[in-house]
């Protein structure tokens, strides 16, 4: 039987260098994104199974994990949005589209496909950020709901103890689909590149193997864990 992990967000930067690196590790990824035309184009990258599916659709997980039901060893929940605005302009809507998007959408996936994980002794990975850390201005939508993410991760290690393993990295700005209004003009890309002890963006092959290690059968006794992928901005000043 093969070894399949739910990849939500498949499509996307860092979802895709993950699903790369497992298949690599013998396991077969299952691209889960919006985008069938993404979907279908990285599927025959790496040969792999993909599913449509939008997380704000409970049902479309549930059918997924029908489809999969038993087989399923790893999920990564790789979904994320960014709307970044100063406190006072935001609308109730900003929060709660962040939260479903952000925490109820990994909920769900992980509500639907525990009795799977906990058969094959699987693994949990979530994605928080490093603004949930260190305070960044005009980040409250999207530290809120990451926030819960991080209280999420540590809740559920506990209450899946010890037959499902629960991480989560918290990225800083990695090159992707949705900070492209940052990263394209050379300047901001400059600037925020030099806020990093290691000066550069994040990029997607930089997440693959610490992601494939933790959701893997060679992770067997770590969990509970939030895990600083950032060049070592949310920890490190070289200056003052």
């Amino acid at each position: 039987m093969s070894k399949k992990m739910l990849i939500f967000g498949g499509t996307g930067t860092i979802g895709f260098s993950i699903a790369k690196q497992i298949t690599e590790e013998g396991y077969s990824p299952i691209l889960i994104s919006r985008n069938e035309e993404e979907l279908i184009k990285k599927s025959k990258e790496i040969n792999c199974e993909y599913e449509v599916c939008d997380v704000l659709e409970k049902d479309h997980i549930d059918q997924i994990s029908k489809k999969h039901a038993d087989t399923v060893n790893g999920l990564a929940y790789c979904v994320g949005s960014i709307n970044l605005k100063p406190i006072k302009i935001t609308k109730d809507d900003d929060f709660i589209e962040s939260f479903k998007i952000n925490t109820l959408g990994a909920i769900n996936a992980i509500k639907s496909n525990i009795e799977s994980l906990a058969k094959n002794n699987g693994s949990i990975l979530l994605f928080s950020t490093i603004a949930v850390q260190q305070g960044f201005t005009n980040h409250s939508i999207i530290s809120s709901s990451k926030g819960a993410i991080e209280g999420l991760t540590l809740s559920l290690a506990a209450e899946f103890a010890p037959k499902i393993r629960v991480n989560c990295i918290a990225p800083s700005l990695t090159d992707s689909k949705m900070s492209q209004k940052m990263v394209s003009n050379e300047n901001i890309r400059k600037a925020i590149e030099s806020m990093h002890p290691i000066p550069k963006i994040g990029q997607g092959e930089d997440f693959g193997a610490l992601a494939s290690f933790l959701l893997g059968q060679k992770n067997n006794w770590i969990t509970g864990q939030i895990f600083h992928i950032d060049g070592g901005r949310s920890t490190l000043r070289l200056k003052g």
